[in-house]
Formats: structure tokens, C-alpha cells, sequence
């Protein structure tokens, strides 16, 4: 193979991950800020990767104030922790690439913690919120149907079994349309990861996200775990027959 398409070759797998690393405003180290009421001065604060449940880094609140910073190669899911062992408090969800972050509270409780700063961060969560409302209207939906199966009123209970089954297959359609409106960020990447809807989703649902991302997305961590579950889901259905 000649010089030249040696370089080619090493620029076509080095150039989407470079991309991957520079899609944070340039910054080349995160730094989260803390304010949150009713922490003890001296209490240690952890970030803890979520999908490796291991400690990444941690600080100590001093003057009310804590801040922990350092490196990430791609974007990742990590809580915040205020203690640890038994005493451990888990305080906020972030998804955390290599920018500064904000995190706030009116008190040492995770629904009163706020985070800001972060597009990625933001993104997810505004999924979320749209997902859970869903979520919540079928379960309401849910306990009227499991009623009114107990009083064997089949008829009713069978259409409402089918608004439950739309319900359901418009939170996999809004999950891919959030994936494909942020297919280009760690946000868009992450979703089909951070999602409760494994258990419902194909291997053609998780193939067709992945097709979604753009090419440095597709070749991120949470890109590969992507393609990873449709494998898992294409041998699950081949066990299954």
C-alpha cells in the first residue's frame, strides 16, 4: 500500500473521533461547580460513571462550594454523589463531556438539584420529561384497565390495552425522533442508552438509530453500544425460535 493511502486509511478512522472530541465548545477538561444547600463543610462529593459504577473523580465542599474537574474522553453518564457507602446520596444525573457545568441546589435532595451549562446535558432531559408525561398517562390508563379486567368487562378492557400499545409505540417514535434532532451531539448518541425502553425496542429500532448518527457519533462509546444491543437483540430473536 503506498504512503498516501496509508495516511488516507489512518485519517478516515482518526478524523470522526477527533470529531468526537472537539464537540464540546473546545474545551479540553470539564469542570462542575457546586452550590448546594445543606451540605456539611468537609462533605466529599463523588462523579461516578454510571455505566461503569466507578468513581471518576471527587472534591470536598469547602465554603459551601465544591468543584471537580478533569478529563473525559467522550461524553458519559455520571452521577453526583455526597458521601459514600451507606451514607452515600445520589444527587444529580449529568451527562458530562469537557465543559464547565453548573450544578444548584436549595437543598441536599435530588429533586431540588438543578443542573446547567450543557446542551447535551439539557437535551436528555428535555427527552425525558417528554417520555415520563407519556409514561405517566399510561400508567393511569393502566390502572383502569387492570380494573377492569378484575371485573372480567373484557370489551373495555381490550380497547384500552390498545390505546396502552399506542402509548407505547409513541414513546419509541419520539425517542427516535429525539436521536435523529440531535443526531450530530453526545446527547443523540446517548438517548437509546439512557432509555427504559430496551425491553421494547427491536434490533431493526436500534439499527435504524444508529443509521441515525453521524458517522463520529456512530463510532462514540455510546454509538457502538447502539449497534451492540441490535446484536444482542438479533441473537435474542434467532435463541428465541
Amino acid at each position: 500500500m503506498s504512503l498516501c493511502k496509508v495516511v488516507s486509511a489512518l485519517l478516515v478512522g482518526i478524523i470522526p473521533l477527533l470529531a468526537v472530541g472537539q464537540s464540546t465548545n473546545g474545551a479540553s477538561m470539564y469542570k462542575v461547580i457546586g452550590n448546594i444547600n445543606g451540605l456539611s463543610e468537609g462533605t466529599k462529593m463523588y462523579l461516578i460513571d454510571g455505566s461503569k459504577r466507578k468513581v471518576i473523580d471527587s472534591a470536598m465542599v469547602k465554603n459551601g462550594q465544591f468543584i471537580i474537574d478533569g478529563h473525559l474522553s467522550e461524553p458519559a453518564h455520571i452521577y453526583l454523589h455526597a458521601g459514600k457507602g451507606q451514607a452515600s446520596k445520589k444527587l444529580a444525573d449529568i451527562l458530562l463531556d469537557n465543559r464547565t457545568v453548573y450544578v444548584k441546589g436549595t437543598k441536599a435532595e435530588y429533586d431540588s438539584v438543578a443542573v446547567s451549562g450543557s446542551d447535551i446535558d439539557q437535551q436528555w432531559k428535555d427527552w425525558l420529561k417528554d417520555d415520563q408525561r407519556i409514561g405517566y398517562q399510561r400508567y393511569q390508563v393502566r390502572k383502569v384497565y387492570e380494573t377492569l379486567m378484575s371485573k372480567s368487562d373484557t370489551v373495555n378492557a381490550h380497547a384500552l390495552k390498545k390505546v396502552m400499545d399506542e402509548m407505547q409505540s409513541y414513546r419509541v417514535d419520539l425517542l427516535k425522533t429525539y436521536v435523529k434532532r440531535y443526531h450530530d451531539t453526545g446527547a443523540g448518541a446517548a438517548l437509546p442508552n439512557l432509555c427504559t425502553l430496551g425491553e421494547y425496542l427491536t434490533k431493526a429500532d436500534y439499527s435504524e438509530m444508529y443509521r441515525t448518527l453521524s458517522p463520529a457519533w456512530q463510532q462514540s462509546h455510546f454509538g457502538r453500544e447502539i449497534l451492540a444491543e441490535a446484536s444482542r437483540k438479533a441473537n435474542a430473536s434467532n435463541g428465541s425460535r
